[in-house]
C-alpha cells in the first residue's frame, strides 16, 4: 500500500471545515447581493413615484381639467410617500438605521411637500 494516499482523520476534518467555511462565505455573499438588489429596486420605485408626482405637478398649470389633475397629483404624492416608506422599511430590515442619505438623495420632503 502506498503511504502518500493515506489521509488521517484530522486532515479530513480540516478539509471539511475549510469547505464549509467557503460554502458559508458564498451564501453570505449571495445574501449581501440580494439585500443590495432589494434596496436598489425599492429606490427605483421611489424615484419612479417621485418622477410621476413631478409630472403631475407640471401638467396642472393652465389646463382646464385642473380638478382631475389635482386628484392625480394627490394619488401620485401618496404613492411616492408609500414608496419612500417601503424603502425605509427595506433599509431597516437589512440593518441600516440612518436614512438621512435617502432624504438627501431623493429630496423627499422637498418633492412630497
Amino acid at each position: 500500500m502506498n503511504e502518500k494516499y493515506l489521509v488521517n482523520s484530522s486532515t479530513l476534518h480540516s478539509i471539511f471545515l475549510r469547505s464549509r467555511a467557503h460554502a458559508l462565505q458564498e451564501i453570505e455573499a449571495e445574501i449581501r447581493q440580494e439585500k443590495a438588489e432589494t434596496l436598489r429596486r425599492a429606490g427605483e420605485r421611489l424615484e419612479d413615484a417621485l418622477n410621476a408626482l413631478e409630472s403631475a405637478r407640471a401638467a396642472i398649470g393652465g389646463i382646464e381639467g385642473r380638478e382631475q389633475l389635482a386628484a392625480r397629483l394627490v394619488v401620485c404624492r401618496d404613492l411616492a410617500h408609500l414608496a419612500y416608506q417601503y424603502l425605509i422599511i427595506q433599509r431597516e430590515a437589512v440593518g441600516v438605521r440612518s436614512h438621512l442619505d435617502v432624504e438627501r438623495s431623493y429630496r423627499v420632503s422637498e418633492r412630497l411637500g
